[in-house]
């Protein structure tokens, strides 16, 4: 809407003069409806039905992950790099009960991300643990996938929820998750943008595991 058709609308409105109970009436409507608005944002909505297809895509992507943790698990240096790393917000204090797989299986019941926002969030893993020597191990692995995805959502899709959301789904705390926000894109250098011939090796590889 311009301008000029914003200030003829208002001034449209100026001239009626309008009922307090109207007022009041719509003053009402206006609430419930931000009310309802925000019920659904803090509470997951109804799981949706995992494709056969983002099953297996789902599959690619923790068997690559487990993969690198299980590799990582051997270093010889791998007590120095958990305590580094404890002091750190992405590692917990135990080892959560639930896979990888059922982790991204839960993200994408509950926030039906797309398939290109689910690549974009292993590019950008990899991106991180390349450029900042971050090493992915079973204590810190939930936190920065989920993170990875949550950034991916906000840079690749054209609507989402809010953190409060989000933050049920990943089991953390609203302001947690947004300390795991800044930190994941500081370790990127606040660097998302991945170039089409990067994605399409990704996405490749992915249909091939």
């Amino acid at each position: 809407m311009s301008e000029n058709s914003f200030n003829s609308e208002a001034s449209s409105d100026d001239s009626i003069e309008s009922s307090p109970i109207i007022m009041e009436s719509e003053k009402e409507k206006e609430t419930e409806k931000i009310k309802e608005s925000n019920k659904m944002r803090k509470t997951p909505k109804s799981p949706e039905k995992i494709t056969k297809k983002n099953l297996n895509l789902i599959s690619s992507i923790s068997d690559i992950l487990n993969t690198i943790l299980e590799s990582n698990k051997k270093l010889k240096n791998l007590k120095e790099i958990l305590k580094a790393q404890s002091k750190m917000n992405f590692s917990s204090n135990t080892i959560p009960n639930i896979s990888i797989k059922d982790y991204l299986i839960r993200i994408l019941t509950y926030s039906c991300v797309e398939k290109s926002t689910l690549i974009l969030a292993l590019i950008l893993i990899d991106r991180v643990t390349k450029k900042s020597n971050f090493i992915l191990t079973y204590y810190n692995i939930h936190r920065v996938l989920f993170t990875a995805v949550l950034i991916s959502i906000k840079y690749n899709e054209d609507s989402y929820f809010d953190n409060n959301y989000y933050a049920q789904i990943a089991g953390v705390k609203a302001h947690e998750l947004k300390i795991l926000e800044y930190n994941f894109l500081e370790f990127c250098d606040f660097n998302v943008f991945v170039k089409n011939e990067i994605y399409e090796q990704y996405e490749k590889y992915l249909s091939d595991e």
